[in-house]
């Protein structure tokens, strides 16, 4: 291999490392093959053969190891805001592909805007690989949910398998113990008053800053973000008549299981997540409790005649850090193992 080949090498090399988007690589790799024709006439397999390989290379690293998202949404607020883009790794967990022929890599290199980025395709044409590690607690995830796929989701992983969740008033409580990351989680909510003097002096002596970041004030309301011990202190006060913890935006949507539970928005759970060979019985309370999974991504398909079922994948419960603006799993229900794309590392 002479220089020349080197010099390709390294400049094919450095467009992998620097360009995120497959058009702006292939064109580089035009350029290349331009000046391979022009400068030398002559057929040079060896600088085909490695364009071919960073190409594989370049390919393989990104639907099998690495993808960018765009953050779709505020669910994630503080942590990770709308319109960023952040890097998944897929291979921990194994990746969600495609077997619909127009949804192959080959297929969709030109757009980043394909049924596989937005999550709009079958269950049919879903492939899992096998992935190394299962996700655990606090991990920021990419997936997609198996009642609304039509696009990625991306939240925080607060439950795993065979863990009893609740929510109340949008902090999650793990196994009767309520989680220690959510006491000092900021959460909105509105408090209503009869004497605002009476509820601004309270807050003044409760060290609460009243600025326009943190509220906006009607008669006999304000919007607050209070954490866990704020929260208490208000409602131990005395100065106000009640204190609600307000849903917005994605939200204000029917809760899972709201109807047969009757679960809300304030109050989820408690739910025990199945995890793989959990077994249960079939009794009126846990069809009611299960059985949208058994129809779903178990894909059982007569749950009404069996009496017993034993589960074939571990389930995980997603929670957004803005939880009162979050699509999550009090909305989607728990997400199976095999919906969950990526590990998010870092916001670009």
């Amino acid at each position: 291999m002479n220089k020349r080949d080197r010099l390709i090498g390294v400049l094919l090399i450095l467009s992998v490392l620097f360009f995120q988007y497959l058009w702006l690589l292939l064109s580089v790799l035009l350029l290349v093959i331009l000046g391979i024709l022009i400068f030398d006439t002559r057929y040079d397999r060896y600088a085909l053969v490695m364009v071919v390989l960073v190409l594989l290379l370049y390919l393989s690293a990104k639907f099998m190891f690495y993808e960018t998202y765009l953050v779709p949404t505020k669910s994630m607020l503080p942590a990770l805001n709308s319109n960023v883009t952040v890097r998944g790794e897929k291979w921990r967990y194994g990746g969600i592909y495609l077997s619909a022929v127009e949804e192959w890599p080959l297929v969709t290199m030109f757009t980043r805007s394909s049924k596989y980025r937005t999550g709009k395709f079958a269950a049919k044409d879903r492939i899992k690989m096998i992935g190394f590690w299962k996700p655990k607690k606090n991990d920021i995830l990419a997936y997609y949910a198996p009642v609304d796929s039509s696009r990625i989701h991306i939240e925080r992983c607060i439950g795993l398998p065979g863990d009893v969740v609740s929510v109340e008033e949008g902090r999650a409580v793990i196994n009767g113990k309520e989680r220690e990351e959510d006491k000092t989680l900021s959460l909105r909510y509105m408090a209503y008053f009869s004497d605002y003097m009476r509820f601004r002096e309270a807050c003044k002596e409760l060290s609460l800053l009243m600025n326009s970041d943190d509220y906006s004030v009607s008669e006999d309301a304000v919007y607050m973000s209070l954490d866990k011990t704020m929260l208490d202190r208000l409602r131990q006060g005395g100065v106000v008549d009640s204190l609600v913890f307000r849903q917005r935006g994605e939200a204000r949507r029917k809760v899972f299981l709201a109807d047969s539970c009757g679960w809300s928005f304030r109050h989820w759970g408690p739910y025990k997540l199945p995890y793989k060979g959990m077994r249960i019985e079939l009794t009126p309370e846990n069809r009611m409790l299960y059985g949208s999974l058994l129809r779903g991504p178990e894909r059982v398909a007569d749950p009404d005649k069996l009496t017993s079922y034993v589960f074939q994948k571990d389930y995980y419960f997603m929670l957004g850090d803005n939880r009162g603006n979050s699509l999550d799993s009090r909305f989607l229900g728990p997400i199976p193992s095999c919906c969950i794309e990526a590990r998010i590392l870092h916001v670009d």
